[in-house]
């Protein structure tokens, strides 16, 4: 296993793919947040040194987002004083003072304020932070990046998901637990993730998206949230994931667009891949968009008529795609077997199933009952 040391040394292809997928959520979130509010607060608590060999870390990477974003003539011409609140903290002193001598030769946007970066332990900043966010309106988005399993405990989580408008991303090296998780009673730090961090302990589990999906359902009753997603990581050898929570439904479709952007299943990100975009679509024929797709009809099957706000809260919820949901209610509305009632009059054809209709009952999508 690499020590801290070496894996600072260079950029590992897991990395890479887990800083792509920072990267893009952040140039997405940043966009969406600082347009209506202006000012948000970003978190990093387990910055690194800011450097994995000649690669930036997150932290340089979020810089990089943050100036980018606050340099929009758009942004400026709505929000003149737009602001970003950033915090770095590590418990490495090592990485910290690595991370300072980098920050002090690099010039960021005035408009950004940087807290630190602060030499804690994670449970040291971690409740303090809370309390000083507690009434603060404005989006918050917490990274969490532990360099072992046994660093973040689950009630951290929901300490920082108690925070106003906020949103984790956290990444965690689930292929070591799953691996030894059959003998996890023999090892204690081992079994007490297994107990907080699964909803199902130390089980049998079929395969590590068994062993990831059981982590995101414990998150989402232990933290009592509706979105909750999981992204694995995958470089052949190891299989780790990031676990996206969020309390708000346009956070959660702008990474399940990422994630089937990037998986081909909408699950695992090949890392070696990561920035090989093929020129075909795969995804529709994947076990997992077979398995939603089945979900999806099912679910308009029981339900007889929705909403298009209730198809994209299915949609949300489900780790689906607004387009994707509207290609199927394409095949159902040809073969017949929906009708659509446009609650407003001068909508005459569409679904109205798109991210930014989450909140517009549009039309009402009725699924004919079946003669047999």
């Amino acid at each position: 296993m690499k020590t801290k040391k070496d894996f600072f040394n260079t950029q590992s292809d897991l990395t890479a793919c887990k800083i792509m997928f920072y990267r893009y959520y952040l140039q997405n979130y940043l966009a969406k947040v600082l347009m209506q509010f202006g000012r948000c607060f970003i978190a990093d608590f387990f910055c690194g040194p800011g450097k994995n060999g000649s690669n930036d870390g997150s932290p340089l990477v979020l810089l990089e987002c943050a100036s980018n974003m606050l340099n929009s003539p758009v942004l400026k011409k709505k929000w003149p004083s737009a602001e970003i609140v950033i915090l770095f903290s590590d418990k490495e002193k090592t990485a910290i003072d690595n991370l300072k001598s980098i920050l002090n030769t690099r010039i960021s946007a005035a408009n950004i304020k940087i807290l630190g970066p602060f030499c804690e332990t994670f449970q040291g900043v971690v409740k303090k932070t809370a309390n000083d966010y507690q009434k603060i309106k404005e989006p918050k988005f917490f990274f969490l990046d532990p360099f072992g399993y046994s660093d973040v405990r689950i009630n951290d989580i929901k300490v920082l998901m108690g925070c106003p408008a906020s949103e984790v991303l956290l990444f965690l090296p689930t292929f070591h637990s799953y691996r030894f998780h059959k003998i996890a009673n023999g090892i204690s730090a081992l079994k007490m993730f297994l107990d907080e961090f699964t909803n199902r302990g130390c089980a049998d589990y079929v395969d590590i998206d068994d062993f990831n999906e059981s982590i995101r359902q414990k998150l989402l009753l232990h933290i009592g949230l509706e979105y909750v997603r999981a992204i694995k990581l995958d470089d052949g050898k190891c299989k780790n994931a990031l676990f996206y929570l969020t309390k708000h439904i346009t956070g959660m479709l702008i990474m399940n667009d990422l994630a089937w952007k990037y998986a081909q299943d909408g699950v695992s990100v090949k890392s070696k891949n990561n920035n090989e975009l093929t020129l075909f679509d795969l995804s529709t024929t994947s076990g997992n968009y077979t398995s939603i797709k089945q979900s999806f009809i099912d679910y308009l099957k029981h339900e007889k008529q929705v909403s298009n706000v209730d198809i994209i809260s299915f949609v949300a919820k489900n780790c689906f795609t607004t387009e994707y949901a509207r290609g199927i209610l394409r095949e159902l509305k040809k073969s017949n077997k929906i009708d659509i009632e446009y609650l407003d009059k001068s909508k005459t054809k569409g679904f109205y199933v798109a991210n930014n209709h989450w909140k517009n009952k549009l039309a009402v999508i009725k699924y004919r009952i079946e003669i047999k």
